[in-house]
């Protein structure tokens, strides 16, 4: 089996579409065909070039990605949070309807 070479632009852009628009790495895997780890390696490789890129005055590239992962966290848990909320409500009204 021989080894697979990626170009740098799209070892880029999986990384890009890791970090910024969020898409789960296992989903990311299955599409493109390459392994977790390396989609792993390839995500922090670019963020430390952008962490040396970065210049010393504004925020630190890993620092925001890892914020955007926990607000990415927090909105799914609310999200889940109101679906559940939207189910006690209508089993609620379904409970007056009966009395």
């Amino acid at each position: 089996m021989s080894k697979r070479t990626y170009t740098a632009q799209f070892k880029h852009d999986a990384a890009h579409q890791i970090i910024i628009e969020g898409v789960a790495v296992k989903e990311l895997s299955e599409r493109l065909g390459v392994q977790i780890s390396q989609l792993y390696r390839w995500k922090n490789e670019h963020l430390e070039e952008m962490e040396a890129s970065n210049p010393s005055s504004s925020p630190s590239p890993k620092q925001m990605a890892q914020e955007i992962a926990e607000l990415r966290k927090d909105l799914a848990k609310s999200k889940r949070m109101n679906e559940i909320l939207k189910k006690q409500l209508v089993f609620s009204a379904r409970i007056n309807d009966e009395i």
